[in-house]
């Protein structure tokens, strides 16, 4: 053995030296602190043969998988270069064009091994190889590890399958289902954070990660931000879709959408390898797309000094923020904030908006939903759109939590019928909005704490904003009160002498 290379939360990787074909190898060991059993361990070879079976000049080949002294591992060759996450820390930012020379050959990888069956399910820039001097892009680390026997997608030490600032909204879930489409949503991940330098989704812990992947939309105005072109932006919006089924359908798809944005005709064979246009027709293609550039950017700026410039304003008086879609690309307006996009003068327009609802604990969005669509025939100038709680006309209430106590709090929304848990636990000092409810007769909040004090907030006394909604709720220890402890009454057994009343010491006696 020379050192070890990197330890991870299933195993170790050590380089060592075969000394008979003077090689230098990697070998990834499964940790031995882990009580691994022999169920797992059998599939774990059983998996690592299968991945052995992958041929593709963008990953790591198998040499072979052993077992010695209790120890699991398969070998590898070893790879002088850099990860992804190392060159993105180094170098900051990528080029669309660099960007892109790394997407593809993974995309193709990818590709390759889905024909197999197999899915990676944790696509990131750790698992991504930089091959010192040819720059060649490597994919490591397939699925080794990642499906072994658990329930509900976890492992057996009760990890979810993936890495959460990469993991798909199904994977977060725990769902078995698992196919090619989560890791298509990983290719999004990184394509985001190598044009932008930061994964779209990031929080304090795992689970407030894991929440924006389920709920919040992409920031979409960072890839703007970064001069990333639409239709790159674009791509990248549909492989993080929610939804699988709104997703790329397979890795070849986004690969094939890639290519035809960079003006590059999409191959319908499976196995093309990605390569460089061809120089002399790269540069014919060039020549031409920078005189067609140029005749459309002198038409444009003509046309712009004549036509009247029209837009889109759309302000956010709600206590979320919202999802903003407009011509299939998606903007995301902070609370309070406004927009403005440029439109079409004399055209029809379509958009559509939609509050980001916050989450429980256990994933469950809180209140209920609130969307609208901003529409109009015939655009004219400026087209103005106020987005506020009583946007369907019908009055809401959106409740501030503020705990003002020395304990805990949990919040309990009653709105008509319906009485909503937060699931939350609001810890001293901290706040919590509640999402928006109907502002019905009798709507309030209830709160309890530890101890069992409790208090009763009434909606309509505390004055909604009635633009907003919003409301602040502030706990103290004097808003709550304890509610004693009941005796349990305890039935006189049979035959004896009743209990004496207490005050018949103070009545009269007749």
């Amino acid at each position: 053995m020379v050192r070890l290379l990197g330890r991870g939360g299933f195993a170790e990787v050590y380089e060592v030296r075969d000394e008979e074909l003077q090689r230098r190898l990697a070998v990834k060991v499964l940790r031995a602190d882990i009580p691994w059993s022999s169920a797992t361990l059998v599939r774990f070879k059983q998996e690592t043969r299968a991945i052995a079976r992958l041929s593709h000049p963008n990953t790591l080949p198998i040499h072979f998988v052993g077992e010695a002294e209790g120890l699991v591992f398969y070998v590898m060759p070893y790879c002088e270069g850099r990860t992804l996450s190392e060159l993105l820390r180094q170098d900051g930012p990528l080029s669309v064009a660099r960007a892109l020379a790394i997407a593809e050959p993974i995309l193709e990888t990818l590709h390759h091994a889905h024909k197999q069956g197999m899915v990676h399910r944790d696509v990131k820039p750790d698992n991504i190889l930089i091959e010192a001097g040819s720059g060649r892009p490597l994919l490591v680390d397939f699925g080794i590890v990642k499906d072994l026997d658990g329930p509900a997608g976890h492992t057996q030490t009760g990890f979810i399958v993936g890495t959460p600032l990469y993991m798909s909204p199904e994977q977060a879930l725990g769902r078995r289902d698992v196919d090619a489409r989560a890791d298509v949503y990983g290719m999004g991940v990184v394509l985001f954070q190598m044009l932008t330098g930061a994964p779209p989704f990031e929080g304090e812990d795992s689970r407030e990660i894991v929440s924006r992947h389920l709920h919040e939309p992409v920031p979409v105005s960072t890839l703007s931000r970064e001069r990333v072109p639409a239709w790159l932006s674009g791509v990248i919006l549909r492989c993080l879709a929610k939804r699988p089924e709104d997703r790329y359908p397979s890795a070849r798809a986004v690969l094939d959408a890639l290519r035809e944005g960079r003006g590059v005709t999409p191959t319908s064979q499976d196995d093309t390898p990605t390569g460089a246009m061809p120089r002399a027709h790269a540069s014919t293609a060039r020549r031409r797309s920078l005189v067609a550039a140029g005749l459309v950017t002198a038409a444009g700026l003509l046309w712009a000094s004549v036509r009247p410039q029209a837009s889109l304003v759309v302000s956010n008086r709600l206590t979320q923020p919202i999802a903003l879609t407009l011509d299939d690309t998606g903007f995301t307006i902070r609370a309070g904030d406004s927009l403005r996009l440029p439109v079409r003068l004399r055209q029809p327009l379509e958009a559509h908006w939609a509050m980001v609802r916050p989450a429980a604990l256990d994933g469950r969005m809180l209140g209920s939903a609130l969307e609208g669509s901003i529409v109009t025939d015939d655009v004219r100038g400026e087209v103005r759109q106020v987005v506020a709680s009583t946007a369907d006309g019908r009055p809401r209430f959106s409740p501030l939590v503020v705990n003002g106590t020395s304990r805990r709090i949990r919040a309990t929304v009653v709105s008509g019928r319906d009485t909503t848990d937060c699931g939350c636990s609001i810890a001293p000092g901290d706040s919590l909005r509640l999402g928006y409810y109907p502002l019905v007769a009798g709507s309030a909040v209830r709160i309890e704490d530890a101890h069992r004090a409790s208090g009763r907030f009434d909606v309509a006394g505390l004055g909604p904003d009635p633009v907003t909604g919003g409301i602040v709720i502030r706990v103290t220890a004097a808003s709550l009160t304890t509610v004693p402890a009941r005796t349990p009454r305890v039935a006189p057994r049979a035959g004896a002498a009743p209990a004496p009343n207490p005050l018949s010491t103070f009545l009269p006696v007749r």
